[in-house]
């Protein structure tokens, strides 16, 4: 357990640090701010999969109990709120740019010598269409509705939705501070008007 709790600590951390400006700028000053630009996503997004990979084997060899399991027909309307979950968080996903999202469209332009496209989860544009009018951070919401509402509870999945929301939750806070010191005023504003995680249709 503690190897598990660790691995996925050591995940976020990483995670959160080579998504932080200050490294993105020292890794812009490395490539080239072109090259930076069009492979700095594609790089993140795939060595946050690959690091991914320890924390998943740790968790697959714990010992393991059943903490709960809802019959039918409860379980049937927890099925359709992680279907929801599900179809939210891929709308959120194509809302923000999917290819840009995990960065397959600024390689794409780098190559093509077409200007590289801006992606919105690293803080170079402010999406405040579609989900994002209603809330400030819809794939963490969808993406805890969809961990959450799963009719079968064990002791380990109950410890890793605990930790993927923790790190939800404060992602939020250190990425919203990131799009303050981008975004100004505007995103003062728009704070003020959309809910965190819970939607506000003002």
């Amino acid at each position: 357990m503690i190897a598990f709790i660790v691995s996925f600590l050591v995940w976020a951390g990483f995670h959160s640090l080579t998504a932080a400006q200050g490294f993105k700028d020292r890794v812009a000053s490395v490539m080239g701010e072109r090259k930076y630009q069009g492979f700095y996503r594609l790089i993140y997004s795939a060595v946050s999969v690959f690091t991914l990979l320890p924390v998943l084997y740790f968790y697959w060899q714990l010992p393991d109990r059943s903490l709960y399991s809802v019959p039918a027909p409860f379980s049937w309307l927890m099925f359709g709120l992680q279907a929801a979950g599900l179809i939210g968080l891929t709308v959120s996903v194509m809302q923000s740019g999917a290819m840009a999202f995990v960065g397959v469209q600024q390689a794409a332009d780098y190559f093509s010598g077409n200007d590289i496209a801006k992606q919105s989860g690293l803080g170079e544009v402010l999406v405040v269409h579609g989900l994002y009018r209603y809330m400030r951070h819809p794939l963490y919401t969808f993406s805890m509705l969809l961990l959450w509402a799963s009719p079968v509870m064990t002791r380990n999945s109950l410890i890793l939705v605990v930790l993927i929301s923790v790190y939800f939750i404060v992602g939020s806070y250190i990425e919203e501070s990131r799009l303050e010191q981008d975004f100004g005023e505007d995103y003062a504003a728009y704070k003020q008007k959309v809910g965190r995680f819970i939607p506000l249709f003002r």
